[in-house]
């Protein structure tokens, strides 16, 4: 039976810290540790995770308007191994024999759910966090709220995802001579109203069938004329957009030229990290939590060193 493929994303996590400074009005922020980050996520799992009869650890957590659940499945040698739930809003779902084609409903008690799944693997030493994209499973973001949600708000702490992008793209771009645009799209969350476009409360409310929220940020320089006082200005706005908006990305492009050239566009989300890992069977019914965890252990160790360069960490 042939192997399973799965594409894995690569992500760097991030804390910032906010603190009134005494007696003024300004907030200093700061970038913890990555032993930081790690000793929050400790204290979440001793105190807000409930524990699981196979000794995992699990919590519920709210994405938009969405429940998922983070279940804790390993945690050693400062990798946490885990898993992400979503509950499948479809009851039109069977156990069918794939020698009979027989059908037989799935046994379910009152408080149980279908549950949509993946997995990721969390480096502290790193912060790296490794994703397996499946269709339908719950989005990296997650990972994100368990932060938000776990850590007590007085802390004043806010979680940060990152898409880690190869190098190669910004070598590129940087070394043009005028780089004229910037284009920036973002999903909005589902509790956003769009008020900004001249839609209230009550026009939001009155529009149906709506697939997906987005908001494209232009920025155009005047003609032949550079938007960036420096070259290396642009890889520290793409780092800074990719940590404020983390998934909720959607595109990210730039047109640039050199001297007689015509402007060219650069679809920058094509030049994110990822590889491609292969799972034991082709069945995915048949694969296990430990398929899944040693896909993501082989494929993080051994690029491990190029995702720190281009973190530049």
């Amino acid at each position: 039976m042939s192997s399973k493929t799965r594409k894995v994303s690569f992500y760097r996590l991030s804390l910032e810290k906010q603190t009134l400074i005494p007696g003024t009005n300004t907030v200093q922020i700061k970038q913890l540790s990555d032993s930081d980050i790690e000793t929050y996520f400790q204290r979440i799992c001793a105190e807000k995770m409930q524990a699981l009869a196979n000794e995992h650890k699990a919590m519920n957590i709210t994405v938009s308007s969405s429940q998922y659940v983070i279940e804790v499945i390993s945690y050693e040698e400062h990798r946490a191994f885990i898993k992400i739930g979503q509950q499948n809003p479809s009851n039109t779902v069977a156990l069918r024999d794939r020698t009979t084609l027989e059908t037989e409903s799935v046994p379910m008690r009152e408080s149980q759910l279908l549950e949509l799944y993946t997995f990721c693997l969390i480096d502290f030493e790193t912060g790296i966090v490794s994703y397996i994209g499946i269709n339908g499973a719950p989005r990296i973001s997650a990972v994100r709220n368990l932060f938000d949600q776990g850590v007590d708000r007085d802390e004043n702490v806010s979680a940060h995802l990152a898409a880690i992008m190869t190098n190669d793209i910004l070598d590129v771009l940087v070394k043009k001579h005028i780089i004229s645009k910037l284009s920036v799209t973002v999903a909005v969350p589902e509790d956003q109203i769009l008020s900004d476009i001249g839609l209230d409360r009550e026009s939001f409310d009155s529009i149906r069938n709506i697939k997906t929220k987005m908001v494209t940020y232009k920025l155009v320089g005047r003609r032949n004329k550079n938007i960036f006082s420096s070259s290396g200005k642009l890889a520290e706005l793409i780092a800074s957009i990719k940590m404020k908006y983390g998934d909720n990305l959607k595109g990210l492009n730039a047109n640039a030229k050199d001297q007689g050239e015509k402007s060219q566009s650069y679809d920058l989300m094509q030049y994110n990290f990822t590889k491609t890992v292969v799972l034991g069977k082709e069945d995915s019914g048949l694969l296990l939590d430990d398929d899944f965890k040693e896909a993501l252990l082989q494929t993080y160790t051994r690029y491990k060193d190029e995702l720190l360069k281009y973190c530049r960490i």
